[in-house]
């Protein structure tokens, strides 16, 4: 089982790569799925064929799934929505207003990522072409932010449900009835299997698209940042609309001068994850000979499959007064960093050039009973300490 996103910026050429690598991996002999939620429906384009909101064959092996994510919000989640929004008119809300603060940040997004869940079993490679941004990736770690306890109180609610019915005109706030609680629950455990099969070094790979200009890279140095962040493995970065060297025509000296400027940052920037150059074509990459030729020169005779790239994931190593934690956060400027404990969590709010970035992070048992002492950045990496409580603070 292998799941394979590739994420960059509106106009990098990710589409195009996800359904290359796709079609690669199904003239291999793997069972692939390419998935999409743009909206611009751009694997129809790539494929030159229609393709719909469930899995369409494409050719042998080879199915692709647009994924309309407001149907998939309407459909899977809306009797959440719909509880939710009953709560806020009972409280005064126009409805419009209340709808759109019943929405999850991103939620289109977020649906599309859940699909993985429905398909993963049922395929040998699933390939998603989306842009997973940062306030989407919180919405995975839901459940961490529950906690354990949501699903039991949910269930421990749940019988006297019609009991709550009876408080609604004292309260004035309606009540979740069981098919509510139900969907709930179905949910929790859904963001689980999803955060399962992310944080999965040996199933999940993020590749990273970018052309070579400022703020295409830019955004790939923040998504890298964000995945190592996340725990999410990043196994490649592609650098695509290159152009080649054997156009001579004047007209393109600058550009061609300005991207050899920009690759060599990425080769220093991203090292040692490889990165890998596909050029810019002289024709839109459509139909299946060019996305066959795009595969040739972004893999060769390798398998798209294979993990390229593992990168350090979060460490946690015993020093002689407790523990130590480090988290690899490249990119992450060290004019603001909070580390902050909740419970057996840790919550991680850093400085990126986008703004503020937040997250949490499980603490090892070992930490328990551990109090946080100090965090500090040095060269891209988060170092957090703990000591024993009876340290006495000896330094």
């Amino acid at each position: 089982m292998r799941v394979i996103f590739y994420t960059g910026k509106g106009g990098s050429g990710k589409s195009v790569l996800s359904c290359a690598t796709a079609l690669r991996l199904a003239t291999q002999g793997y069972d692939t799925l390419v998935m999409s939620s743009d909206p611009a429906h751009t694997i129809s384009d790539a494929f030159e064929r229609p393709v719909g909101s469930t899995p369409t064959k494409i050719v042998e092996h080879l199915h692709a799934i647009q994924v309309d994510a407001l149907r998939e919000v309407r459909e899977k989640y809306g009797v959440i929505q719909e509880y939710v929004v009953s709560v806020f008119k009972a409280r005064g809300l126009d409805e419009v207003l209340a709808y759109e603060i019943a929405s999850l940040p991103n939620m289109t997004e977020f649906a599309a990522m859940l699909k993985i869940v429905d398909y993963v079993d049922a395929y040998d490679v699933v390939v998603l072409d989306t842009v997973p941004s940062g306030e989407m990736l919180k919405n995975i770690y839901l459940p961490t932010i529950i906690g354990s306890i949501a699903p039991k109180l949910l269930r421990l609610v749940a019988p006297f449900t019609s009991v709550a019915k009876l408080a609604e005109p004292i309260v004035d706030v309606p009540a979740p009835n069981r098919e509510v609680i139900t969907e709930n629950l179905r949910l929790i455990e859904a963001l689980r299997r999803l955060k399962d099969i992310l944080l999965d070094r040996d199933v999940t790979s993020l590749r990273l698209v970018a052309n070579p200009e400022a703020f295409s890279l830019q955004n790939l140095k923040r998504t890298y940042m964000l995945a190592s962040l996340y725990n999410i493995n990043v196994d490649l970065a592609i650098m695509n609309k290159v152009i080649p060297e054997d156009v001579k025509d004047p007209y393109f000296d600058v550009w061609k001068e300005e991207q050899r400027k920009y690759l060599e940052e990425a080769e220093r920037a991203f090292y040692p994850l490889p990165v890998r150059r596909v050029r810019l074509y002289r024709e839109e990459v459509k139909g299946l000979k060019l996305l066959a030729e795009v595969a040739d020169e972004l893999f060769g005779d390798e398998d798209p499959a294979k993990i390229f790239f593992k990168g350090k994931a979060l460490s946690v190593s015993e020093t002689e007064r407790g523990l130590e934690i480090v988290v690899p956060l490249p990119f992450a400027r060290s004019e603001f960093c909070e580390v902050e404990r909740i419970g057996s969590e840790l919550s991680v709010v850093v400085s990126t050039e986008i703004g503020e970035v937040r997250n949490f992070i499980p603490l090892p048992s070992a930490a328990w009973l551990m109090r946080l002492e100090r965090a500090k950045l040095l060269n891209g990496e988060l170092h957090i300490f703990f000591v024993r409580e009876n340290d006495g603070g000896r330094k």
